[in-house]
């Protein structure tokens, strides 16, 4: 019920409150993928692979993959940790993928009221110049025992449900996040649509992100909407040698400057490329190598055995910016091996 009362008022928001548009607040489903899909650049809207969910496409619903995937992120140097767990369930006949996010950044520094503002003398009540003015000048310095520290916690859902329309095949995801940031919390809702066809043995996809547009409920009563992203991909699959690969090529078009190193940009509209290549040995052992809408160059190993699946994922850091490079690893576990091992214990 709680559900139903927040997506009313953020709908009522969308019509009557003031236009805040934001450039940041649905990154949470960007950068939470497997280590696959991390792997490979994250040029994954036409790859359907054992590793990829509705968060990548809402149309990937449609398959059941029999499995249960836990993935673990640790981002600079462990002040953002991560976890993402998959899985799907079966509603009359049909398919939904269900997807939950936990994510936490820790130890952010809160300097509100620290500043010394003594002027460029470095000395209180002598009124030199920048003495008050509310700005960090050359001789000033923060009081370290005045800086305390918070977390931000954010929670998310993604559900994908895919059917027929019109005789295309077309996935819908439906995705809610929730932030807490000290004692401010929200609530968003929003939702994305996407389509796949193959077309001369190459797959092509299109998803529509944010549509019409998303939006986030503060508890101060600030309404924040993202305005809607364009997805494009393809994937073609080919063998040689008793070797398979993938060859993926994406872009993401946006309308809001969201990314701040955006490849192309033009006034309010900025363009990204990706892409990831796969080499299967046996379909037991996958090399992957890609880059990222950020231009971070990916790569990563994956071995398949029987009833489960390991895959790992580096991706380096920003050549501009010391953030240091990060690891991913995912689990897969089949669903057949899960049950046997409850009705064991």
């Amino acid at each position: 019920m709680k559900l139903i009362v927040r997506f009313v008022i953020i709908f009522l928001g969308f019509l009557f409150s003031k236009n805040l548009y934001v450039n940041y607040a649905w990154e949470l489903f960007e950068y939470t993928q497997s280590a696959e899909n991390s792997a490979l650049g994250g040029a994954v809207y036409a790859f359907n692979s054992e590793s990829s969910t509705s968060i990548n496409n809402p149309n990937f619903s449609k398959l059941r993959k029999n499995n249960f995937s836990i993935t673990h992120q640790n981002r600079y140097s462990g002040m953002l940790v991560n976890d993402f767990i998959s899985f799907d369930i079966d509603n009359n006949k049909k398919n939904i993928n269900i997807n939950f996010i936990y994510e936490n950044i820790g130890l952010i520094p809160n300097t509100e009221n620290t500043l010394l503002d003594w002027g460029n003398d470095g000395q209180f009540g002598t009124n030199d110049a920048g003495e008050g003015n509310g700005i960090l000048d050359p001789g000033e310095r923060l009081d370290a025992d005045r800086i305390s520290f918070f977390n931000q916690r954010r929670l998310g859902f993604y559900g994908g449900y895919s059917g027929f329309f019109i005789n295309y095949p077309l996935g819908v995801g439906l995705k809610i996040i929730s932030t807490k940031i000290e004692q401010k919390i929200s609530f968003g809702i929003g939702f994305d649509i996407g389509i796949i066809r193959k077309f001369r043995n190459i797959d092509y996809a299109i998803i529509l992100e944010n549509f019409p547009s998303s939006g986030i409920l503060w508890n101060d009563g600030e309404i924040e909407k993202t305005s809607p992203s364009l997805k494009i991909g393809l994937n073609k699959c080919f063998s040689l040698k008793k070797i398979k690969y993938n060859l993926l090529i994406a872009n993401k078009i946006s309308f809001s400057e969201r990314h701040i190193n955006s490849q192309i940009r033009i006034d309010n509209l900025s363009v990204d490329f990706l892409f990831g290549l796969q080499i299967s040995f046996k379909d037991k052992l996958f090399l992957r190598f890609g880059r990222n809408h950020i231009n971070n160059l990916t790569g990563g190993i994956g071995f398949l055995f029987r009833d489960f699946k390991i895959d790992y994922a580096f991706l380096n850091s920003t050549t501009n910016y010391n953030l240091g490079s990060h690891h991913i690893f995912s689990f897969h576990l089949s669903n057949k091996w899960i049950k046997k091992k409850i009705k064991n214990l």
